[in-house]
């Protein structure tokens, strides 16, 4: 990856937004409706019900992509130039930030479970001065369904929420037939957990890709396989 003297200007002003936040010790009440941690053991029932907990503003800002990892994602959509980015966990805004800043045609469609975290994640949006964000909230599987009728064809999505197996491949499902023809899907964290790793194997071995790439801790699907110095 290359970037210009205007691109890390920009890496420059978001981490700046982000380390004002992790100076930040404010508590906030949220509803995690994801799969808690890598050995948890929560059922489909209690995901969907959620699980109350806190954390601080500085917790929260230093969870998602960030350093070269944001940067691949940045660079993603600078030379995919999706008009149109799905965002599933949009936790600060980071990471919606990082790609709405990649391409300012493109239109990033972004959802969080809670509306204590989606506030603070639209305050950074703000801040950042990204105007080509939309934010939803609710649950992924309740708020999906209509926003992809609506938007009939997604170029790039972003799946960086739930972190459960099952869950990870229901999503995939729903999103196949909005994807267009050279639509990219990336996934966070395929390495998180033994589910997310088995989620992961089974999406890389998937024909209706025509390529993935494992990256680790980023799992790149093509559905038309291009982009090779960007992995």
């Amino acid at each position: 990856m290359q970037f210009t003297s205007y691109d890390h200007a920009i890496f420059k002003t978001i981490e700046a937004i982000r380390t004002k936040r992790k100076e930040q010790d404010e508590v906030i009440s949220l509803v995690d409706y994801g799969a808690g941690a890598p050995e948890a053991t929560r059922s489909q029932e209690e995901m969907y019900q959620g699980v109350t907990k806190e954390a601080t503003i500085a917790q929260l800002s230093s969870i998602g992509l960030k350093g070269e990892w944001a940067q691949r994602l940045y660079a993603l959509v600078q030379k995919h130039r999706p008009q149109k980015v799905l965002e599933l966990g949009t936790c600060c805004g980071f990471s919606a930030i990082y790609m709405a800043k990649g391409c300012r045609e493109s239109m990033v469609y972004t959802i969080e479970g809670d509306a204590n975290v989606a506030k603070l994640a639209q305050e950074n949006i703000e801040e950042a001065g990204c105007e080509n964000i939309t934010q939803y909230v609710g649950r992924f599987q309740d708020v999906l369904p209509a926003l992809l009728e609506a938007f009939l064809q997604i170029d790039l999505a972003f799946i960086d929420g739930h972190h459960d197996k099952e869950a990870t491949l229901q999503y995939l499902e729903m999103l196949k037939p909005y994807l267009s023809p050279k639509a990219v899907v990336v996934f966070d964290d395929i390495s998180w957990s033994e589910g997310m790793r088995e989620a992961w194997d089974k999406i890389g071995s998937d024909s209706f890709f025509e390529r993935c790439v494992d990256m680790k801790k980023l799992g790149i699907c093509f559905v038309k396989g291009e982009m090779d110095d960007l992995v």
